[in-house]
């Protein structure tokens, strides 16, 4: 019998495709954002990705580790959570012939990372699979996490987050879209979730949109910490989306719902459309040319009409008519069910994509390919 040789190659953008904020360091590919990872071809039958997670306190741990997907030829091969230092993910085809394999991380950033330090094949060589034509960027909260999509009730962990199963991840299938995320769990624009009537600073996205990204742990135990996301600047040529899709203000909502003096209620909703406006104009500044569509209404509806305004007034002072505003519909937890903490579910994701879909279409005359099934099966 003859033996098998085993290349290996590095995660660089030589060898594979790479979507996501991810960084190239010491040696790794660090992926950490929803839906980020690595997709290559290759002439053999297998493959195997050397990977580990960032810390006991993050995508080692027990509660929060990462939830990583392996597809041979699009086809779902490996659904696995890290738990181990160092993990071997393997594909076998069943011939030998050119395959593409893809590595996704379906679960958020803010609870840890994981670094790619080696794919091993039976082949000489392994390519990056080329990049598509339209390019769009989610920016957002626990609804582009895909937060608690795989469970009905219980406490919040990355073990029931399926990126794949999230609306966003469902626009870019169906117009073939390659696209990042910037989302992070209960942040906001102007307040995060904030349930006592005090607003909270400390989990914004405009202080972090310029940035790799953020990770909880890394700020308690810096001690820990190999990679300081926060900390590392993100170069926004390296993704250049033609459309931006801003869905926050969620959790901003739950902040301005219980205040309970009705004056200064009333000042802070001013003040989030201001901060709204503020922040459009920071994702305008480095990306001069993108649509921008801000959308909200899909697990509540409290700062619809500010967000609405907010686009107004930015158009007014700007003139830039490529910034606009898109009412989803709220979810139908009676039709649909519920996810974790009262969050929309996987049936309702479908729904909210499909009205994106038809706006997208509308508004921009992209076309989204009618055998891209994005529907899915009631699991509960």
């Amino acid at each position: 019998m003859a033996t098998t040789i085993t290349h290996s190659f590095k995660p660089t953008k030589d060898n594979v495709k790479i979507f996501g904020r991810t960084i190239y360091y010491e040696g790794a590919l660090w992926i950490s954002h929803t839906g980020s990872g690595i997709e290559f071809k290759f002439n053999g039958k297998t493959a195997t990705i050397i990977i580990s997670p960032d810390s006991i306190y993050g995508a080692l741990s027990k509660d929060f580790p990462a939830h990583i997907f392996v597809y041979g030829d699009d086809k779902l091969y490996l659904d696995t959570l890290t738990t181990e230092s160092t993990m071997a993910l393997t594909i076998t085809f069943d011939e030998r012939g050119e395959h593409t394999v893809r590595f996704i991380k379906v679960s958020e950033c803010d609870k840890g990372s994981v670094y790619i330090t080696d794919i091993e094949t039976d082949s000489d060589k392994i390519q990056p699979t080329p990049a598509k034509e339209k390019k769009i960027e989610f920016i957002g909260d626990s609804l582009v996490c895909a937060f608690g999509l795989l469970d009905t009730e219980g406490d919040f962990t990355t073990k029931t987050q399926d990126g794949t199963k999230a609306f966003s991840h469902k626009v870019a299938q169906k117009f073939h879209a390659d696209y990042n995320t910037f989302a992070f769990s209960g942040f906001g624009v102007y307040s995060g979730v904030s349930f006592s009537g005090v607003r909270n600073t400390d989990i914004l996205i405009p202080p972090l949109y310029h940035k790799l990204g953020m990770v909880t742990w890394n700020l308690i135990h810096p001690e820990a910490a190999t990679l300081v996301l926060s900390d590392r600047a993100w170069d926004h040529h390296e993704f250049e989306p033609d459309l931006i899709v801003i869905n926050l203000g969620t959790n901003d909502a739950t902040y301005i719902q219980h205040i309970p003096d009705d004056t200064i209620r009333t000042n802070e909703r001013q003040n989030f459309i201001r901060a709204y406006i503020d922040f459009i104009k920071q994702v305008r500044s480095v990306h001069p040319t993108a649509e921008i569509l801000c959308s909200h209404g899909m697990m509540e509806q409290e700062l619809c009409t500010e967000i609405e305004k907010a686009v107004t007034l930015y158009r007014s002072e700007t003139m830039d008519t490529k910034v606009t505003f898109f009412h989803f519909k709220l979810h139908d937890a009676k039709k649909n069910g519920m996810a974790i903490l009262n969050h929309p579910n996987y049936l309702s994701h479908v729904e909210s994509a499909e009205e994106l879909i038809r706006e997208i279409e509308n508004r921009y005359g992209w076309t989204s390919d009618p055998n891209v099934d994005i529907r899915e099966k009631r699991i509960h």
